[in-house]
């Protein structure tokens, strides 16, 4: 990807309306996904996320994610009934960051170091790939 080694640039608002700044987080990890309530492989990583939070947030891990939806009552009722513990973003049908990012594909995960580079896009979601994107995120973490 060409976002490899580039600084991660990524700003949106939370479904309150917050805008968040996720290279404004120096010093953290961010796993920043990108997303949505009909893509069903996002809907599988999102609970192994949400345990990443839980565990490497102690040790500086921050993650995002970033629904690219249409309709922000799905995103809503999505999480109502899958709550993650984690800051999820909305851009509307992927309108300011798509192709910024060229995000061609959901999920499409971005792994950023503690200096706000995004070191590793890792596109599409298989159980089974908890483990190398785990891996990955503590060797961030190690650094």
């Amino acid at each position: 990807s060409p976002l490899v080694g580039t600084p991660v640039k990524v700003t949106a608002a939370d479904l309150d309306g917050r805008e968040h700044d996720v290279s404004a987080a120096a010093g953290k990890v961010r796993v920043v996904d990108f997303w949505a309530t009909w893509c069903d492989p996002c809907r599988d990583q999102l609970p192994f996320l949400d345990r990443l939070a839980a565990d490497y947030g102690p040790r500086g891990l921050s993650v995002y994610a970033v629904a690219f939806d249409e309709d922000r009552d799905a995103v809503e009722r999505f999480l109502a009934e899958t709550p993650v513990s984690f800051t999820v973003l909305w851009d509307k049908g992927g309108a300011a960051l798509s192709q910024s990012l060229e995000v061609t594909r959901l999920p499409t995960t971005l792994l950023v170091d503690r200096r706000g580079i995004v070191r590793d896009v890792h596109l599409g979601f298989e159980k089974g790939e908890e483990a190398k994107l785990e891996a990955a995120v503590r060797r961030l973490l190690a650094e």
